[in-house]
């Protein structure tokens, strides 16, 4: 197993089989990232693949706001201003690895969202498998209200998950969408009212633990890939992530709980 890495200053790793929790802890600056934070993600998240014990990935944050994006206004604090071409260079090592880890790591992300999620903030929620938000949360993209454009994969999952007007009206218009509006759209798995996010969270990512591991990790991996192949390539995919789940030892367990006639406990192996 790849040891999991020291996490930097406002991210928690706790590590309790079979769930590892993620908890943003910067609620001074409403839970915004930085650098340290994003490459601690990538590399948490890659271990996490390789972890046999862990089943569920929980994410989640301290005080009343989920996560305001990427920490600007600390990168501009620093004192020296970066050569022209900065974002170019620093985003393909920071956001644009962490959004596919997301998307491609086997452990199921259950996201448990209060207040803001705004910017990068938005974007992990639309990465994870399943969001539980506050109906109140407040998911927002406000890049053309800055005068910039989307980034952090907001453009490719919005439209692919709430359709293309109303990415469009996220998007280009910077429109603010609650967490029941969210829900109602299909952006999240679900709202619920604010003091319940966390139990909501945690009962879930406790489902996705005591499943079938192995073949839901293998259904995500075909969920996401599914939209960049064609209908043949993806029925070959799926028959080989068929064979792989056949031989776990949890397709066994079920063949052997429907003989006895009682629910499956499934190990994840």
């Amino acid at each position: 197993m790849k040891p999991y890495p020291t996490p930097p200053d406002g991210l928690h790793v706790v590590s309790a089989p079979p769930i590892l929790t993620l908890t943003f802890d910067r609620p001074q600056r409403r839970n915004s990232l930085t650098d340290e934070i994003v490459l601690a993600l990538i590399d948490t998240l890659e271990a996490a693949s390789a972890d046999e014990e862990v089943r569920a990935v929980v994410l989640n944050a301290v005080g009343d706001n989920f996560c305001s994006g990427f920490d600007l206004a600390g990168r501009a604090g620093s004192g020296s201003r970066p050569r022209p071409g900065s974002i170019s260079r620093r985003m393909p090592y920071l956001v644009n690895r962490l959004i596919p880890v997301m998307l491609e790591v086997q452990v199921p992300v259950v996201c448990a969202v209060r207040g803001w999620a705004v910017g990068l903030g938005l974007s992990l929620v639309l990465a994870s498998d399943f969001a539980v938000a506050a109906d109140d949360a407040r998911l927002r993209a406000p890049f053309t209200s800055m005068g910039i454009t989307p980034d952090s994969g907001s453009s490719w999952l919005l439209p692919r998950l709430a359709g293309v007007a109303r990415a469009k009206r996220m998007l280009m218009l910077g429109e603010e969408v609650s967490g029941a509006e969210a829900a109602a759209w299909g952006l999240i798995h679900r709202a619920v009212p604010v003091g319940q996010v966390d139990a909501e969270a945690v009962a879930l990512a406790a489902r996705l633990a005591a499943s079938a591991t192995v073949a839901v990790g293998l259904a995500k991996t075909l969920i996401h890939r599914s939209s960049g192949r064609s209908l043949e390539a993806h029925l070959g995919d799926e028959a080989f992530a068929m064979e792989l789940s056949s031989r776990s030892a949890d397709f066994r367990e079920w063949a052997e709980s429907r003989k006895e006639g009682r629910p499956p406990d499934f190990t994840g192996r």
